[in-house]
């Protein structure tokens, strides 16, 4: 049985899309924007009414990238790189039951609810492989959460030894052999893996679909890789990868194929509309060309390459050619307050480190454009992110009685650079009223406390070892990707220091 009809009545609705907020009345019927109308305009006696007199209303985010699996190390990072971060991968995501991998996903759902986004695309990441088991858990935890989502198993056949050129033999003689440990599953097993995943899509919650995630290109040997665009072909999925996130990587693809990894995917025909580059920091304007003569897609993380220095995306060349942008927070490792908000105000402040004129930086409208169309745009989000007859009744509702809206100057300007999460009051999922009041409706979160708390540790325990090897290993790692500096590339993602040219 549908719920009854509801009235959003008065409400200061902010439409980035028209770049305007204006008084309005929302009809939501059956999950949708059923009619927008000036208020007292739409005649439904039969719809509940809800007094959005002092609310500013805005489409809920679209998180275009972030991993599940790591919110229950929310915090562990301190002075991580990225190259620091994924040689404590294989502990922040081993030896975990399905019941962990819920409880992981459910911890973050209810974090990005409660700041105001609705939908987001999960690279879901297993050691050493996906499961069947695993990925059905992560589901179950968006959809008890009340999100929607895009899961794509996250996976490779190469770990980070393998993958990058030269960082085997800068170990320690007495490193080479414990590396093995964190030796990746079989890539046909893996393959193996996914189709059982991908065969049981029957029994996803609704709003859940699928996506798969080669991680990193250097990561997957060709023949790996092109079974991964084999099974995107076969079960219509999109591709979303990680691409240039750090100027090891960028480098790290010149030496192994003489070209950039875009170049190299383009050449291997992986790219394609379906296509989502994650990160894309370390590209050139060669590089954006080719991405949009294929229609990709980019994910842009400020938040998260800030935390891990990896550095500064230039975000208006890739608008100027037509790329389809979607900001996104991460994972809970590398940008742990998993905000929306957060992200769109870096987005935002980002644009303007560029020697560039001020024209060029993102405006307000625009920003939250990425921060909600701009993601739902990408390929698997279902063009969510919009406010308009038909679209989802997807909504976060600010209180204008809020401080950070006092003086009410400019609603949309005041999102980016004054509201944080303490001005939401309300989120709307298709309609499902899963905030209210500030309190989130499907879960409380003070019952999770003592689940997680008991699960971080059984996981302290039982990764003890491989967190030690991890932190044995992390500083040869760093020192390796410090001393790649000076490996020239057409583009700079780091401001200089004086006395030290970093690119």
């Amino acid at each position: 049985m549908s719920a009854a009809p509801l009235l959003l009545a008065g409400g200061m609705v902010a439409d980035p899309l028209a770049g305007e907020a204006s008084r309005r009345d929302l009809l939501i019927e059956n999950g949708r924007i059923a009619a927008i109308a000036a208020p007292g305009a739409i005649g439904r006696p039969d719809a509940q009414r809800f007094d959005a007199s002092d609310r500013l209303i805005l489409p809920a985010f679209v998180n275009a990238h972030t991993h599940g699996h790591a919110n229950l190390v929310k915090g562990v990072a301190e002075r991580w790189t990225l190259e620091a971060s994924l040689t404590n991968g294989p502990w922040l995501a081993g030896a975990r039951d399905p019941e962990t991998i819920y409880l992981s996903t459910l911890l973050g759902a209810l974090d990005m609810l409660s700041k105001g986004c609705t939908s987001c695309f999960d690279l879901v990441y297993e050691f050493p492989r996906p499961t069947l088991e695993g990925f059905l858990a992560v589901a179950n935890g968006y959809a008890d959460a009340g999100m929607k989502a895009v899961l794509a198993p996250m996976v490779a056949d190469l770990n980070l030894f393998q993958a990058v050129p030269g960082l085997m033999d800068s170990l320690p003689e007495d490193l080479h052999e414990t590396v093995g440990r964190f030796q990746l599953a079989n890539g046909d097993e893996t393959i193996a893996a996914m189709e059982a995943i991908f065969a049981a899509r029957d029994r996803l919650p609704p709003g859940i679909s699928l996506a798969i995630a080669p991680t990193i290109p250097h990561h997957c040997s060709e023949r790996f890789l092109m079974q991964c665009v084999d099974l995107a072909e076969r079960h219509d999925l999109p591709i979303h990868m990680h691409i240039a996130e750090s100027r090891l990587q960028a480098t790290s693809a010149r030496k192994l194929w003489g070209v950039s990894p875009v170049r190299r995917l383009a050449d291997l025909g992986v790219l394609r509309p379906s296509f989502i580059a994650a990160h894309a920091v370390w590209l050139d304007g060669r590089d954006l060309d080719i991405l949009a003569a294929h229609h990709c897609s980019v994910a842009q993380i400020p938040a998260s390459n800030f935390r891990l220095g990896a550095g500064i995306a230039h975000v208006r060349p890739m608008l100027e050619r037509g790329l389809r942008v979607g900001l996104a927070t991460d994972g809970a490792n590398s940008s742990d307050a998993l905000s929306m908000l957060q992200a769109t105000r870096l987005a935002s402040y980002a644009s303007r480190v560029f020697d560039a004129p001020r024209e060029t930086w993102l405006d307000a409208a625009e920003t939250l454009r990425l921060a909600t169309s701009g993601g739902g745009a990408l390929p698997g989000l279902g063009h969510s992110g919009r406010i308009e007859t038909g679209a989802a009744a997807d909504l976060v509702l600010f209180d204008l009685s809020h401080i950070d809206f006092m003086p009410l100057t400019d609603p949309l300007n005041q999102i980016v650079t004054a509201a944080d999460s303490a001005s939401i009051t309300d989120v709307f999922a298709d309609g499902r009223h899963v905030v209210a009041g500030r309190k989130l409706q499907t879960i409380d979160p003070t019952t999770l406390r003592e689940r997680v708390a008991d699960s971080v540790a059984r996981l302290s325990a039982s990764l003890a070892d491989a967190r030690a090897l991890a932190g044995r290993l992390e500083p040869h790692v760093v020192a390796f990707a410090d001393s790649q500096r000076d490996e020239p590339l057409p583009v700079a993602r780091h401001l200089p220091v004086e006395g030290r040219a970093f690119a």
